[in-house]
């Protein structure tokens, strides 16, 4: 036994030696592919372009403060030597804009967009091809703020491949992309599980909840990269993505969590879930009659995120109070959360006090992707688990109700079911079976070839009766099969024929040995009327007469 247990636990830590290594291997091509992103492109470097634009009064242009006028051009005198074969690329951010080249318009940015998607796009780059110039010329840049009174934005205004400063601008997203991603399909696979698994339970719901938190977290996520609107090109249907996914991300969160401490049914859960609720439906309803859009709605946002985060904080203290929570589970907890809190609030200072700090690292993010790593470890480690229990219950259970010798349903399954069967309305065929000379068998050939003809008479009743039936073992030489169908049917004779013909071709395999043969006796139930027991006994009586008369007709 202890042999084959180190068998066993070599094997699985062999296999998980192996999936180790993969995951090392894949993670190191990642980081290898990731950290040589110039390996295609020349050496040569962007030039700076954001010199010397004037507005149509003749001031300079400052582009980290650019004029709130409602719609206001810049424009710039054109170098043909300095521009060559480069193209005019920069970010822009809450602004619309046409770009002229003379009176020709070479770059238009009006998106057209359903209403209730709103009219901010995130942080979006363009790359402006300009035509080859035999002169110098102007270019014109038309400019509408989409919010009055608040001004966008362009940076980096600068002269650039247009094939670099596009897969640039996707490089400096790609792992954030890549592991939203890998998120996504986590949380997926969590919410597959939590849904067809078995064993779990109200366990399938704290599983359904983390699943669909790390989805919500990877969708916002992978809406604030740069991939995702230039692979779409849709950037104001990714930003409506962004606002909403934000306004639904703590709700599974404070779900998962109060599944955790067994309190799904606290009151908070259905606070938070109108809190949302009136958030999102204000916000659409606001957005889409053009009052106030998604953007200027995001204190809004943050608001509930810091209610439903209050909650959150304060079901873990509920839970290690009153010790519901497991205490490896405790200590993620409040590592995980702690920096969630300390990064949250980090990156909303951060935003309220320079929101032009896009390109800056949100630690919020990351911790988010941490807790979602610790939290699904954690989960993985519980399903492993409740499989495993469950499994070994689902095995008792299968030798509780299963014949040792056979296979067949027992004696206590068969109790079972003709309990079922009084409340319910369904009629049946009852057989009983009862084999001939097993005991002479017994005597003459030894148990182990007395063992060969019940397992063999258990193949053939199952193979004849199973489909139409169940069928059982109630005792040594006893079967008994309960059919919905009468004995009228063509089914019952096909199922009665197929049993005689594999009896018969058992005895012609065996010629040395005593014939088999089975004397069975039926009767018909229905439960609008007759008593089950009766039945059986009825059909009993009929088997024993059936029986008499075999041994009759041929002695052993």
């Amino acid at each position: 036994m202890n042999e084959y247990s180190s068998v066993n636990r070599f094997r699985y830590y062999s296999r998980l030696i192996y999936s180790i290594f993969v995951m090392v291997i894949i993670i190191a091509l990642l980081f290898v592919v990731f950290s040589n992103p110039d390996a295609a492109f020349y050496s040569t470097k962007a030039k700076d372009y954001s010199d010397m634009w004037t507005y149509s009064s003749g001031s300079i242009v400052d582009f980290n403060n650019l004029s709130s006028d409602a719609h206001f051009s810049i424009h710039k005198r054109t170098d043909a030597d300095i521009i060559k074969n480069n193209s005019l690329c920069f970010y822009s951010k809450n602004i619309y804009f046409t770009v002229y080249l003379g009176d020709e318009i070479i770059y238009d940015f009006h998106p057209k967009s359903p209403d209730f998607f709103g009219k901010a796009y995130g942080v979006y780059p363009h790359s402006v091809s300009l035509p080859v110039l035999g002169e110098n010329e102007n270019i014109y840049i038309e400019i509408d703020n989409i919010y009055d009174g608040t001004p966008g934005y362009m940076k980096y205004v600068s002269l650039d491949d247009a094939s670099r400063f596009m897969v640039t601008r996707l490089q400096d997203s790609s792992y954030e992309f890549v592991f939203s991603l890998l998120v996504f399909v986590f949380g997926l696979v969590l919410v597959s599980i939590g849904f067809i698994g078995k064993y779990f339970g109200d366990k399938r719901f704290e599983i359904v909840s983390m699943g669909t938190f790390a989805m919500v977290t990877a969708i916002w996520i992978m809406s604030e990269t740069q991939i995702l609107p230039i692979l779409t090109g849709s950037p104001v249907a990714v930003h409506f993505m962004d606002y909403i996914s934000l306004d639904l991300l703590p709700l599974p969160g404070l779900i998962f969590i109060a599944f955790i401490i067994g309190s799904r049914k606290s009151v908070l859960i259905p606070i938070a879930s109108i809190l949302t609720l009136a958030k999102l439906i204000f916000s659409f309803i606001s957005t889409s009659v053009g009052y106030k859009d998604y953007h200027q709605l995001l204190w809004l946002s943050h608001i509930n995120l810091s209610i439903i985060a209050i909650m959150i904080i304060y079901f873990i203290i509920y839970g290690i109070k009153k010790k519901k929570i497991r205490k490896n589970l405790t200590i993620i907890l409040i590592v995980a959360l702690s920096l969630l809190i300390v990064s949250g609030v980090a990156d909303i200072f951060r935003y309220a006090l320079r929101p032009d700090t896009y390109t800056s690292i949100s630690y919020f993010k990351h911790t988010l992707f941490l807790f979602i790593l610790l939290c699904g470890v954690y989960e993985f480690i519980s399903i492993s688990e409740m499989s495993r229990r469950g499994q070994y219950a689902e095995i008792m259970e299968k030798m509780a109700y299963q014949d040792g010798l056979t296979g067949m349903l027992n004696r206590q399954a068969f109790n079972q079911e003709i309990e079922k069967i009084k409340s319910g309305n369904n009629r049946y065929t009852l057989i009983m079976m009862d084999m001939n000379y097993l005991k002479t068998v017994n005597d003459r050939f030894g148990h182990n070839n007395g063992d060969l003809y019940i397992k063999s008479m258990s193949e053939f009743i199952t193979e004849s009766f199973g489909r139409s039936g169940k069928c059982f073992r109630i005792g040594g030489d006893e079967f008994f099969i309960m059919m919905d169908i009468s004995s009228g049917n063509a089914d019952f004779a096909e199922s009665m024929t197929g049993l005689q013909k594999r009896i018969a071709l058992f005895n012609k395999e065996h010629e040395d040995m005593i014939p088999m043969s089975v004397a069975y006796g039926c009767s018909e139930y229905d439960p609008s009327k007759d008593d089950i027991e009766e039945k059986i006994k009825h059909a009993d009586q009929k088997m024993y007469t059936m029986k008499s008369d075999m041994k009759s007709e041929m002695e052993i």
